[in-house]
C-alpha cells in the first residue's frame, strides 16, 4: 500500500518534457514541449527533463519548465532533423492549479517551422550536376 501511493505521488511529481517533428503537406514542424509541478507557485517539485526529452525522466526540486531550455530542445530537434533554420518560432505558457493556491502545474510549449535543404537526386553526389537525359 505505501509503495502504491509512494509511486502515485512521484508520478504526480513529475513533469514532462517533449519534442515532436511532423512532416505533413510539405512543411516540417518541431513542437517542444515541458511542464513541472510547483509547490506554492514557487517551489519547483518536479519538471521535465530537457536533457532528455521524450523519456520517463523528471528533475526532482529542479525548476526547468523555462524558455532558455525550451529552445535549447528546438535546436537540439533542428540538428537532428538536420534543418538549417527556424522559422515562425512562436512560445507560450499555460498554467492549472490544483487546490486552489498550493500546487500549479507550469506548461511552456514552443513551436516553429524547420528548414530542411533538398536533398540531391539518387545516383548523385553532392556537388556533382545531375545527369541529363538524352532524347
Amino acid at each position: 500500500m505505501i509503495r502504491r501511493a509512494a509511486a502515485a505521488a512521484l508520478f504526480l511529481a513529475a513533469g514532462c518534457a517533449s519534442v515532436d517533428i511532423c512532416d505533413v503537406g510539405g512543411h516540417t514542424m518541431a513542437v517542444v514541449q515541458n511542464s513541472g509541478w510547483y509547490f506554492l507557485n514557487f517551489i519547483p517539485l518536479g519538471s521535465g527533463d530537457p536533457d532528455s526529452p521524450n523519456s520517463v525522466s523528471c528533475v526532482v526540486f529542479g525548476g526547468t519548465v523555462t524558455l532558455e531550455n525550451n529552445l535549447k530542445m528546438l535546436e537540439r530537434a533542428r540538428v537532428e532533423a538536420g534543418a538549417t533554420e527556424c522559422l515562425n518560432v512562436t512560445s507560450y505558457t499555460k498554467e492549472e492549479s490544483v487546490c486552489v493556491f498550493l500546487f500549479k502545474r507550469y506548461y511552456f510549449h514552443t513551436s516553429a517551422e524547420l528548414v530542411i535543404p533538398p536533398r540531391p537526386p539518387a545516383g548523385t553526389e553532392a556537388g556533382e550536376p545531375s545527369p541529363e537525359k538524352s532524347t
